[in-house]
């Protein structure tokens, strides 16, 4: 199971929608962002938007076409537009890049707080994605589908921060759900799981917001 990790509820996806080429058979689709971020060692550390500052830093790959100056960007802050490949942890083909100023070292983090209840594991998760209904009739209309020979997948895309609070940004699985194809993946919905209580919210990507699942069927039945 790909690891990666999502933080902002409130941020979730922005952005979705926008994607490179896919490199690889089964890599999923990658979005490309303008974030900003902190140079070091080959390597991006993004800071902004929210939904990618918790993520691990990110291997700086260049195109062919568009240079990139390693040298007199290193310990830079800088803003990119790029391909933020988190299933094969790349900052592909940033271009458009502009200087902010030098990195800073990140604050300290405080002291993890105490007495939080227990996170649901990504099992637990991915258990309660493959119950719902929803889920269970994609599975069904690929597997009878004689067009094609796709296969039903979910990964998850982002995980929880351990000293989220419940309810509060930070305290959800984002969960990718769709078909594998041959050479490209297709997504069917996003959805995010309360990483406390197993809450389900879907990603709305034409209101680019995020719903609870009672009024996503509501508006499906409509």
């Amino acid at each position: 199971m790909m690891r990666q990790i999502l933080t902002a509820f409130c941020s979730a996806l922005v952005g979705v929608g926008i994607l490179l080429p896919v490199p690889a058979v089964g890599t999923p689709p990658v979005p490309v962002e303008i974030v900003t971020g902190c140079v070091k060692d080959g390597q991006m550390l993004i800071q902004s938007p929210d939904r990618f500052k918790r993520e691990r830093p990110l291997k700086i790959n260049p195109c062919t076409n568009i240079p990139f100056d390693f040298q007199r960007l290193e310990g830079k802050k800088i803003r990119a537009k790029a391909g933020i490949d988190l299933y094969n942890g790349a900052f592909a083909c940033p271009r458009d890049v502009v200087i902010v100023g030098d990195c800073r070292p990140e604050p300290v983090a405080p002291p993890p707080k105490k007495n939080l209840p227990r996170q649901l594991s990504d099992d637990e998760a991915d258990e309660i994605v493959w119950g719902l209904p929803e889920v269970q009739a994609m599975v069904k209309q690929v597997r009878e589908s004689k067009e094609t020979k796709a296969t039903p997948f979910s990964m998850i895309t982002g995980y929880p921060d351990p000293n989220a609070e419940p309810g509060k940004p930070g305290a959800f699985y984002e969960i990718y759900v769709g078909e594998r194809h041959d050479t490209h993946t297709v997504r069917a919905m996003t959805l995010l799981i309360d990483a406390y209580n197993g809450s389900i919210f879907v990603y709305d990507e034409a209101a680019d917001r995020v719903i609870p699942i009672e009024q996503y069927r509501k508006q499906v039945r409509k």
